[in-house]
This record gives C-alpha cells, structure tokens and sequence, in this order.
C-alpha cells in the first residue's frame, strides 16, 4: 500500500474535476485507507468543498485521537457529519486493541468540546462489537459516548475484505440481520475512491489497485468516471461474471455492508449503460 497524503492543489483539482458533472455530487467522503485527520491541509481541502459546493453533503471518518481545538472549531462549520470510530472505552482498551497509548480522557474532553460547537453538523460515534460483547459493556459505551453525539451505533465486525481472513463471532449484516448475497456490485454504479496520489479505484475494498482506472494528475474524474476499463467492470458485473473479475470475485462488501441492491435492474442497467457507450 502506498503511504501518502493528498497535497491540497492536487484536491483543488479534484474539487474542479467533481463540478463538471452535469449534476452535484450527492456525497463526498473523506475516508479510505488512512487517518484523514494527519493531513496537514485537512481544513483548506475542506473550505474548499464548502466554498465551490462541490457536493450535496460532505462527511469526514476519524478515531478523534488527533483532535485539536482548532480542528474543533473548524470541522463542524465546514462539514455535514463526523464520523468518529471509537475503538473501546479506556486507555487500556485502546492499548490491547490498537497497540498504542492515548490519553482516553482527552478524548472525551475533545469530544465534549466538538459537540457543544457541531451547529447544525451532525456527530456520529460507533464502536465495532466485539469491543463490546456484554451487556454491561454495551450499556457503558452508549453511557459514555451517547451524551457526545447525536447518533451512535454498535456495528457487527463483518468479513467483507478479500486478501484479509477477519475472525467473527456471528454471521450478520454490519448494523444487524442477515447478510443477503449479491450478483452485482452496488458501488460501482455510484461511486469511485480517490487515492491520495491521484489514482482512482473503483471502491475502497481494491486496497491493492487491481482496477486502477485512471489517475487524476492525468485526465480529469468525469474521463475517469465515464472511462472504458470502469464500464467494461459494470458489464461484467451485469452480465453475472462477477467471479471472474478481482478483486469482485472474494468480496463480500455488498453482502455484508450495502443496503442498495439492483440484481433485479441487471437488463435495465445493462440497456442504458449501452446506450451511453453508442452514443
């Protein structure tokens, strides 16, 4: 995996390229394969967002740990939702979970601070549920952080990674139920993942860039967006040659994780994707 964070020319480019397409993105994540919260530029790539309106709704992933107060004063005025994975309910946990020592305390001090200054944006926390599988454990994690937040969730720990063997002690949808299998990939109809180099995948579970689609140094996201290689991947996907294709053939992102689910639009999808591609 390449270790890097996104320069903020290279996101004013990208803030450019998202504003040539005929309709407002409906949501931008800021979230991937690292800490959002380490890039030094975090809040000018925000202004920018917010001042371009390049997206109807802007969210940001992050532990909290490297909250600052400037941060706290900014994030909220500048973004829809926070979303604050939290990773146990005290110093220890953090260690025994992560391997790495943080002041816990500081945290919820933080926490407090950015809800009392969220204005109209939206705070989130969830914690994965083996972190807390008994009830006492569940009742003092929705005591400790349900005062901070606006909506807090316990998410079940689900094995959606191919290349990666996660251990889980149930079969269950992320936020409860069952998991239901699907023929064709939600994501790659509505959304693409924007590397911190540029390069563009067509979603986070292609860790490994198998599918890299274009780079956004090079051709602008609406090339990247309406490129060859992403609309043959769609048509494998419709055709239900999802196995032969990696990383799609392991992954169960969509079984586990994804509410959208068009199997049943295959031939209508696959009608109008032809229309785009001969026209």
């Amino acid at each position: 995996m390449i270790k890097s964070t996104m320069p903020v020319s290279l996101f004013e480019k990208l803030a450019d390229d998202m504003l040539m397409f005929p309709d407002t993105v409906e949501l931008l994540r800021i979230c991937g394969n690292g800490e959002p919260l380490m890039n030094e530029g975090i809040v000018q790539m925000l202004r920018c967002t917010k001042e371009k309106k390049i997206a109807k709704r802007t969210e940001l992933f992050t532990n909290g740990i490297m909250l600052t107060a400037d941060l706290i004063k900014d994030l909220p005025r500048l973004l829809d939702k926070i979303i604050i994975s939290v990773e146990g309910l005290s110093s220890e946990d953090y260690q025994h979970a992560c391997g790495v020592n943080i002041n816990f305390q500081n945290l919820l001090n933080n926490l407090d601070d950015l809800y009392s200054r969220k204005g109209k944006c939206i705070i989130h926390i969830k914690i994965f549920h083996e972190a807390v599988l008994s009830e006492r454990r569940k009742a003092e994690f929705l005591g400790i952080f349900g005062k901070r937040c606006d909506e807090i969730y316990i998410e079940k720990t689900v094995p959606m990674w191919p290349q990666l063997h996660i251990a889980c002690s149930h079969d269950e949808f992320r936020w409860g139920g069952r998991p239901v299998e699907h023929r064709i990939c939600a994501q790659i109809f509505k959304s693409v993942q924007v590397q911190a180099d540029g390069e563009v995948v067509p979603c986070c579970v292609d860790w490994r860039r198998i599918n890299v689609l274009g780079d956004i140094n090079k051709n602008t996201l609406y090339e990247i967006w309406n490129c060859e290689k992403l609309r043959r991947l769609q048509i494998e996907h419709l055709s239900g040659n999802k196995n032969g294709v990696e990383p799609c053939r392991d992954c169960r992102m969509n079984d586990y994780c994804e509410i959208d689910n068009i199997d049943t639009h295959a031939e209508e999808c696959m009608r109008r994707l032809r229309k785009i591609t001969q026209g």
